[in-house]
């Protein structure tokens, strides 16, 4: 009898331990977020755990939106940040650090980037003009969130397929991008901050006539629909985002300023168009 009581003793504590395993699985599975874009402002959590995280842009709005995630400086806060805004209503202050997100997508669209967040006071933001050439965050497109430290098992990475190396000012791709759905990372090895807006082209266009749409006073629409990529992100850092690739024309390109200049980096050679076969 004592023999049968330390085997299902044994057997309960494996079965605990398993559905352990299960639920901190499960756990890392849920890892993410959904931020909800509108014109102009954003829903989504208030706090979430540090850690490997997928987040996502979902586009309820009438313009093109993404979610540029960034953390603030120990001792800095939101209403610092705003006070920063109405001095330069175009440029954040030099105490953020960008931490990617999803790029842009248009309305009725979403997209999902995996980020590594670390602890500490974030803001999601749109950087993205309107038609007078305006920043969404200075129309007050701006959130505040907490990433709080996580314990326990981290959200598992996908392995990517496809790299795109960031420098001053290009993109490498690792190899051609085929047909289908790919994984793709982001890392950059410049010397600022860069991103990578994946935009699907129209067979006539180029990346300049897609830009051309977000120049002040612009009135025709972009040339071209975006599909997502990774808003910018810190020297040395990377991120993840998946994208579905049909046949046709793409190209990729960084609308981030110069630090020193101030001209966007498209303006200095950063596009790459590529056809997908």
């Amino acid at each position: 009898m004592k023999g049968g009581i330390v085997v299902s003793l044994y057997v309960m504590a494996l079965a605990a331990t398993s559905l352990a395993g299960q639920a901190q699985a499960q756990a890392a599975q849920q890892r993410q977020f959904t931020m909800t874009a509108t014109d102009f402002s954003f829903v989504g959590p208030e706090q979430v755990p540090s850690g490997m995280t997928a987040v996502e842009v979902l586009n309820q709005g009438a313009e093109v939106h993404h979610a540029q995630l960034v953390r603030l400086a120990p001792g800095k806060t939101p209403a610092d940040f705003a006070a920063a805004m109405k001095v330069d209503p175009g440029h954040p202050p030099n105490w953020v650090s960008f931490v990617g997100g999803p790029n842009a997508v248009v309305p009725g669209d979403r997209a999902t980037a995996v980020m590594d967040l670390q602890p500490g006071q974030h803001l999601v933001l749109c950087l993205i003009p309107n038609k007078t050439g305006v920043a969404h965050v200075a129309l007050g497109m701006v959130k505040p969130f907490m990433v709080t430290e996580a314990v326990g098992t981290r959200m598992t990475e996908a392995k990517p397929d496809v790299v795109i190396t960031a420098r001053d000012f290009q993109f490498v791709l690792s190899k051609p991008i085929t047909a289908g759905s790919h994984t793709i990372q982001l890392v950059n090895e410049g010397t600022q901050a860069h991103e990578v807006v994946l935009v699907k082209l129209p067979p006539d266009a180029k990346a300049k006539d897609f830009i051309a749409a977000f120049e002040p006073g612009a009135g025709a629409p972009p040339r071209g629909r975006p599909q997502g990529g990774i808003v910018g992100i810190e020297r040395g850092a990377q991120g993840l985002f998946t994208a579905q690739f049909d046949p046709g024309r793409y190209a990729l390109i960084c609308f981030f300023p110069d630090s020193k200049t101030g001209a966007p980096h498209f303006a200095q050679g950063m596009t790459w168009e590529f056809d997908v076969r």
